[in-house]
């Protein structure tokens, strides 16, 4: 099944930057102008210069590469002497709805990954992607020739096999340890011990990968792979064969997933009266007086407990729509059974394509939607009028993913947010 290996990795002298909070960033997709312009401030190093380079047109594919090739010239980056897997835990702290804020700790570790396609399913994809973020990867991927950043891959381990191997290495110092301007501790730990490195990879022979973040990535690499691979070569034989991937247990109670809530912009026939209306028979339709962003959650997942159910904030509205699917609804149009208890195929499948006409190529062309994590930003929206309607809901669990994965189902396009 899964075939990862240890790697030279390429990273930052840190005597060289202003630390290591000053030069890591978010995954590129998800840093707004603000946010970048911000990371560009904060180092002329920052890795955001190579993940969202600036130049017209193409023109930035090649200025990332000359960044690239400048800063390992310089020093900056350096290659480590010694293959290793990197072992690295992200500490943070969340505020769930409706409870107190408390801490996590995400661990897991960063290796090669053997490229496979989606029909040997040894690599799980959870979601369809986009045209348009796979070339712009591609591009970027063909001119540095480098892996800039990770796939975020889960595997389950329900008998902790390589539980014990990741908190190995507490009892050494960590080679990078730094907190982000959003508060999250980052520590990273290179294992170059033979054994352990072996023992790594001999616990996730078994294993099947799910991408959990990074679908645009992995399917660029499997196009730049084929593009680039020497012909002739043996399977495994050629760097491009392989990939750069984050792997955390499934089981990890670090892992946060947060709900990915759908704006509705600039469609025309929106009407949330009529909407009101078509829904009835499907969904249990009620009008709450909740303004206020944290009763407006806590009563979302309060209710989401027993049933499906969205919480529909529309402009010019006073009160809150409350669509709770009912038990007798008709499912059979949102496909296979197992796709049918999922609050995002629900809303997809019974709403926003039937009910508001946003068909499937619509959506794929991210037409009259926007997404956001944020409750409180897809109020905002609304009341900014940026937004007709913010369909707030709840996040798809993990093992509900995972077992949907597994069972060879391919979800709607934000389906998951994994935090951070």
């Amino acid at each position: 099944m899964a075939d990862i290996a240890s790697f030279r990795g390429l990273r930052y002298d840190l005597s060289r930057v202003g630390g290591a909070a000053t030069v890591l960033a978010p995954p590129y997709d998800v840093v707004s102008e603000p946010e970048r312009a911000a990371l560009e401030a904060r180092d002329p190093h920052n890795v955001i210069r190579l993940e969202l380079p600036r130049g017209d047109g193409d023109t930035k594919y090649q200025n990332a590469r000359q960044l690239l090739e400048g800063w390992t010239t310089e020093g900056i980056l350096r290659t480590d002497d010694r293959p290793a897997i990197y072992v690295y835990e992200q500490q943070f702290r969340y505020a769930a709805p409706g409870a107190a804020e408390r801490s996590y700790a995400r661990r897991g570790f960063f290796c090669r990954l053997r490229l496979e396609p989606f029909t040997a399913r040894v690599v799980l994809p959870h979601e369809n992607t986009l045209a348009a973020p796979k070339e712009d990867r591609r591009k970027l991927m063909t001119a540095t020739r480098t892996h800039l950043s990770q796939i975020f891959g889960l595997y389950r381990d329900p008998d902790g096999s390589t539980a014990a191997l990741l908190g190995s290495v507490d009892a050494t110092p960590p080679a990078l340890d730094g907190s982000t301007a959003d508060g999250c501790r980052h520590r990273l730990w290179p294992v170059t011990a033979p054994e352990t490195i072996a023992a790594f990879t001999n616990a996730l022979v078994a294993k099947q990968i799910m991408i959990a973040d990074g679908h645009h990535r992995y399917e660029t690499m499997l196009a730049v792979r084929d593009e680039v691979r020497p012909p002739g070569a043996a399977p495994g034989t050629a760097a491009a064969d392989w990939g750069c991937v984050f792997l955390a247990r499934a089981e990890d109670p670090g892992l946060l997933v947060l709900p990915t809530h759908r704006l509705v912009r600039n469609l025309p026939t929106f009407d949330i009266d009529a909407l009101r209306e078509r829904a009835t028979g499907t969904f249990d339709i009620t009008i709450g007086e909740e303004r206020d962003q944290a009763a407006i959650e806590k009563r979302l997942v309060d209710e989401g407990r027993g049933r499906v159910t969205f919480a529909v904030h529309a402009a010019g509205k006073a009160g809150t729509v409350w669509m709770g699917l009912r038990a007798d609804a008709d499912l059979s149009t949102l496909g296979p059974a197992a796709l049918r208890g999922l609050d995002v195929s629900v809303l997809h499948g019974l709403v926003l394509g039937p009910m508001l006409g946003i068909d499937a190529a619509a959506m794929a062309r991210q037409a009259f939607l926007g997404y956001t994590h944020d409750t409180g930003e897809a109020l905002d929206e609304v009341a900014s009028g940026r937004a007709q309607a913010a369909f707030l809901m709840n996040a798809t669990p993990v093992d509900q993913v995972l077992s949907e994965c597994e069972a060879g189902f391919v979800l709607p396009q934000k389906s998951t947010y994994f935090q951070p």
